[in-house]
C-alpha cells in the first residue's frame, strides 16, 4: 500500500518525524563543523583582527546550535512522531487484513479503528499538537477499504508483498548501511586520534615550533565521536540485523494461514514483531 493510502494522521506524523530528524542532524552537523573551524582558526598566525572576529562568529554559531538542540529538542519530536506513525501503520495493516481487533463486520471495524486512532492521539497529545499537515485528509482512505474488501488469498498476498517483504528489505538495507558507516567512522576516528598523537610526539622533538595542529585533530576526533554517538551506527546495525532475521522467519510462515481466523492471529503476531524493535529503540532514546 502506498503512503497515500494510509490515514492522514499517519502521513502527518511521518512528515513531522522526518522533518525533525533532518533539523536535528543539520543543527548537530553545523555545531560540530563550527567547533572544528574554530580550532583551525586558533592556529592561524595571520596578525589581523579579522581572524579573531571570524573565530568569534564560528563559536557564536556553535553556541546557537547548542541552544537550539537543548531548547527545542528536535530529536524528541523525531522519535515521538515516528512512534505515532508506526503505531498508526500497524493498526492500519491490522484493519485492512481483517485482523484482530478489526476482524468483525465492516461497521464495527470502522468504529473500532476510529476509536483506536483517537486513543493514539490522546496518548500522544503533546506531539499530536504539532501535527499540522494533512489536517483535511481522510482517515479511512479508498485504498484501505479496497484492500479490506479483497478475499483471503489476495489479502495474504498483499500482506506478504507489501508489508513483510517491504519491512525485510528496509531492515536488511539499513543493517548493511549502518554496519558500513560504523566501520568508516571508526577508522576515521582512529586516524584523527593517531594524527593528534603524532603531532604531540613531534612537538616533543621540536619544542621550538610555536604552532601544532594537535588541537584541530582533537576537535575532529571529538566531533567524529559525537556524530557516531548520535547516529549509533553499531547499535542500529545489530538491532536491524536481528529484526531482519526475525522478519525472514515471519515470511516463511506467511503461507501457513488457511482461514480468516488463522490469518488474523498471524497478522497480529507479525505486527507485534514489527513494532517490537522500534518500541525498544524508542525506549532507549528516552522518548
Amino acid at each position: 500500500m502506498l503512503e497515500q493510502g494510509f490515514p492522514a494522521l499517519y502521513r502527518s506524523a511521518d512528515e513531522l518525524s522526518l522533518k525533525s530528524q533532518r533539523q536535528f542532524f543539520r543543527a548537530l552537523r553545523v555545531h560540530l563543523v563550527t567547533l572544528v573551524t574554530a580550532a583551525i582558526l586558533s592556529i592561524i598566525t595571520l596578525p589581523h583582527w579579522s581572524v579573531a572576529a571570524l573565530q568569534v562568529l564560528t563559536l557564536l554559531g556553535a553556541l546557537g546550535c547548542s541552544i537550539y538542540l537543548f531548547a527545542l529538542k528536535p530529536d524528541r519530536l523525531w522519535y515521538a512522531g515516528r512512534a505515532v506513525a508506526e503505531s498508526i501503520k500497524t493498526v492500519t495493516w491490522r484493519y485492512v487484513c481483517r485482523a484482530e481487533p478489526f476482524d468483525g463486520d465492516d461497521a464495527s471495524a470502522r468504529n473500532e479503528f476510529g476509536q483506536t486512532l483517537k486513543q493514539i492521539v490522546e496518548q500522544n497529545r503533546p506531539v499530536c499538537q504539532s501535527l499540522t499537515a494533512y489536517l483535511d485528509g481522510q482517515q479511512f482512505t479508498p485504498a484501505m477499504e479496497e484492500l479490506r474488501a479483497k478475499p483471503l488469498d489476495e489479502r495474504k498476498s498483499n500482506y506478504a508483498d507489501q508489508r513483510i517483504r517491504d519491512q525485510l528489505t528496509w531492515y536488511a538495507k539499513k543493517a548493511a548501511f549502518n554496519r558500513r558507516m560504523a566501520n568508516v567512522f571508526f577508522w576515521a576516528l582512529i586516524g584523527a586520534n593517531a594524527a593528534a598523537v603524532v603531532c604531540a610526539v613531534l612537538r616533543i622533538a621540536h619544542p621550538d615550533q610555536p604552532f601544532w595542529p594537535t588541537d584541530v585533530f582533537v576537535a575532529v576526533a571529538a566531533s567524529l565521536l559525537s556524530w557516531m554517538q548520535a547516529k549509533r551506527f553499531s547499535e542500529l546495525a545489530a538491532s536491524y540485523a536481528l529484526a531482519a532475521h526475525e522478519i525472514s522467519l515471519i515470511r516463511e510462515q506467511s503461507l501457513i494461514p488457511s482461514t480468516d481466523e488463522q490469518f488474523s492471529l498471524f497478522v497480529g503476531d507479525a505486527e507485534n514483531a514489527f513494532s517490537r524493535e522500534h518500541t525498544q529503540w524508542a525506549a532507549r532514546k528516552d522518548v
